[in-house]
């Protein structure tokens, strides 16, 4: 049995997309990470949430079961830096109590996204 790296730093991914979920999910690994996830659903994530606390997160913003509003609350009472990933502009009117959070528009390159959370685990907003 392989032993996990505690020393590695943890970032949840909460992606609706399974293809993207799973390729960021291989990059960050690449990067040095530990993953909590991919989460599909924010229920799921929450759930997770219960008993573990990641030290950096990728959020998408519209999920099957709802905005990441909630995630973002948690992380956020925990000081727990994230970032926002989304498709749809319009998003930012719907999470805008979260403003001073890092947005990242999808489609970028999943090096952006490495990029933002090493930003993060570095100098959190």
């Amino acid at each position: 049995m392989t032993q996990l790296d505690d020393s590695k730093k943890l970032v949840l991914i909460l992606e609706d997309e399974v293809l993207i979920g799973i390729n960021l999910q291989d990059e960050l690994q690449d990067a040095g990470y530990r993953i909590a996830g991919p989460f599909a659903t924010c229920a799921s994530a929450l759930e997770w949430l219960q008993t573990s606390t990641p030290d950096a997160a990728i959020l998408d913003a519209a999920l099957k079961d709802g905005t990441c509003r909630e995630i973002s609350l948690e992380l956020r009472k925990r000081a727990v830096p994230f970032v926002i990933y989304s498709g749809y502009g319009e998003d930012r009117e719907l999470l805008a109590e979260f403003h001073q959070v890092p947005w990242i528009e999808k489609p970028v390159p999943l090096s952006v996204l490495v990029q933002a959370c090493q930003q993060l685990l570095i100098s959190p907003y």
